[in-house]
């Protein structure tokens, strides 16, 4: 029976255009469209070398589960593995910036320029002295 679904689901995901995605899409339950996102979600996380502990804070994710995800990228799926690393390394080097606390000045200054034009010129006058 189990064999017969995975057949099934095989047979439905092999497909074409876009048109058809969103309609199977469509017969999927809200259950398993989140059940499904979770498992993307935890994949790309796991790829994006955090931790069980660090998932589970943001996630709830049970140790079976991350278990189950993390084989499921190593055994089956080395392929995708290495294209979403190489792809992820070339858009972290396209943003690449340094960090900046959320509520330090500096921030703000970047957040809200016209709020700080009076205190951005007169830093500029002192690098110019």
């Amino acid at each position: 029976m189990k064999k017969d679904i995975d057949e099934l689901a095989l047979q439905a995901f092999e497909i074409a255009t876009a048109n058809e995605v969103e309609t199977i899409v469509r017969l999927l339950t809200e259950r398993e469209k989140i059940a499904l996102g979770r498992r993307i979600l935890i994949a790309q996380a796991i790829l994006s070398g955090k931790t069980r502990f660090e998932i589970n804070d943001r996630l709830q994710v049970s140790p079976n589960t991350f278990a189950q995800m993390n084989r499921w990228l190593e055994n089956e799926f080395s392929e995708y593995v290495s294209s979403y690393q190489k792809n992820n390394q070339r858009v972290s080097k396209k943003h690449a910036s340094k960090f900046v606390p959320p509520f330090s000045y500096e921030n703000l200054k970047k957040k809200y320029p016209t709020h700080f034009l009076l205190f951005s010129l007169i830093e500029e006058m002192w690098k110019q002295k």
